[in-house]
């Protein structure tokens, strides 16, 4: 699987949590390096449905600034199960403030919203990517604290 540059990356080596990114140019994902969606919808059904919204928006920056905000929740699905997976999902949440949206000739109503979200089976100590997707990222923090369990967070 080919590795995207992420916060997962900047967490291995750093402990920086937010930057800018000058000339940015939003991840291809690809079959290499992208989520499965059918698998994706079963544990967030709602920010399933705007994966194609939020790829197609965060494309509208590529070339200007971007300020990147990197998190990390380790959670489980909710339910009662003995056997629930664990999951580490890795954030990227792109935003702009409404000065850096206006020179890049933008309303600032029009958020960013965008997030690669990355996600990485830790079961049992493994520490599997099953890949990423773009997401829009208050429907996906909305809806992650009502279908998992919050088991560790990183920011």
């Amino acid at each position: 699987m080919k590795h995207i540059h992420t916060f997962e990356s900047f967490l291995n080596e750093n402990t920086l949590n937010e930057w800018t990114d000058k000339a940015f140019k939003p991840a291809i994902l690809d079959r290499g390096n992208s989520l499965d969606e059918k698998l994706f919808a079963k544990l967030m059904p709602k920010t399933a449905k705007t994966t194609d919204e939020a790829m197609e928006r965060i494309w509208e920056f590529e070339g200007g600034t971007m300020f990147v905000h990197g998190q990390s929740f380790e959670v489980m699905p909710n339910g009662n199960a003995k056997d629930r997976p664990t999951y580490r999902l890795h954030q990227s949440q792109y935003w702009l403030n409404d000065t850096q949206l206006r020179w890049q000739g933008k309303d600032p109503k029009e958020e960013v919203n965008t997030t690669l979200l990355t996600v990485i089976d830790i079961t049992n100590g493994q520490n599997k990517s099953l890949g990423s997707i773009w997401v829009d990222t208050k429907v996906f923090l909305s809806e992650c604290r009502v279908v998992f369990e919050l088991v560790k967070t990183s920011s």
